[in-house]
């Protein structure tokens, strides 16, 4: 499930466009988008209501399951539960989580800011592993084992969305790309990333890789095994379509949603024509 860094090869591949119609080999991962969080599930949040709905709007990736819907790609695995439920990017075992010792493992015990979100409850963490966390993986695994079954290889394209700006002491406030692509060492072919950054720059838009955020997520089954399974994660800055403060999408959401769907085509695109140099 990894977050790696870039691999170093360059490979020089033309991508043009290919109108064949749905890429089923395709798998669209959506894990941040919901904010639904059942009674059951946030008992031991302590959080008021106000201040939940503050960290909500601050860690959701509202939007996305639409942003990333692009009609060619019916394969899509969305979490139906809110992060503050339990991340599903995150590893299942907080000694292999770096954000743990931040109180953001799968559970968050902590908010953006450090403050006490969450009581400890091994019972609940255990329900929510066996309810939301393990059928989420499950449904992810089975997705991308089809695709190698029917097609002999997968592209796993991890949706995700970041806030405009971060404080930084002592910079202050710094901007952000419009985009960042997320890769990962194993996974990730250097031809891949470097075409995604150029329809991006040819769209207009401003990118960076691996910044504010780096990774794409690979099921743990093929994770650093099985070079079939390609993935890549496309984070769009919320500035582009949404107002933040309210979790409301702003007039730019229809232009952003289709320069994304246009980011999502491209990367396709490319995995087409390696397989076809292969």
């Amino acid at each position: 499930m990894g977050r790696q860094g870039d691999g170093s090869s360059v490979q020089s591949i033309a991508v043009e466009a290919l109108k064949d119609g749905p890429s089923p080999f395709v798998v669209v991962h959506v894990p941040h988008a919901s904010t639904e969080i059942p009674a059951k599930y946030g008992k031991s949040i302590i959080l008021s209501q106000k201040q939940l709905w503050r960290e909500q709007c601050r860690m959701t990736d509202a939007f996305c399951d639409e942003l990333y819907d692009a009609p060619e790609f019916p394969v899509r695995i969305v979490a139906e539960y809110s992060r503050f439920v339990c991340d599903v990017e995150r590893f299942r075992d907080d000694r292999l989580e770096p954000r743990a010792k931040f109180g953001q493992g799968l559970m968050y015990t902590r908010t953006t800011f450090g403050k006490r979100l969450r009581l400890p409850d091994d019972e609940l963490r255990e329900e929510i592993l066996r309810e939301v966390y393990d059928p989420h993986h499950e449904r992810l695994t089975a997705a991308v084992e089809n695709a190698l079954e029917r097609y002999g290889k997968c592209l796993v394209v991890d949706g995700h969305s970041f806030p405009s700006s971060t404080i930084a002491k002592p910079l202050g406030i710094l901007t952000r790309p419009d985009f960042d692509i997320g890769t990962d060492s194993y996974h990730t072919p250097d031809g891949l990333r470097d075409a995604l950054c150029e329809k991006i720059k040819e769209l207009g838009y401003s990118v960076k890789v691996n910044t504010p955020f780096s990774g794409a997520i690979t099921p743990m089954k093929f994770y650093q095994k099985d070079k079939r399974v390609s993935s890549i994660m496309i984070e769009t800055n919320r500035r582009l379509y949404m107002n933040s403060s309210d979790m409301t999408k702003s007039a730019g959401f229809e232009k952003t949603r289709q320069a994304v769907h246009a980011i999502m085509r491209c990367a396709v695109d490319y995995c087409k024509l390696l397989n076809n140099t292969l």
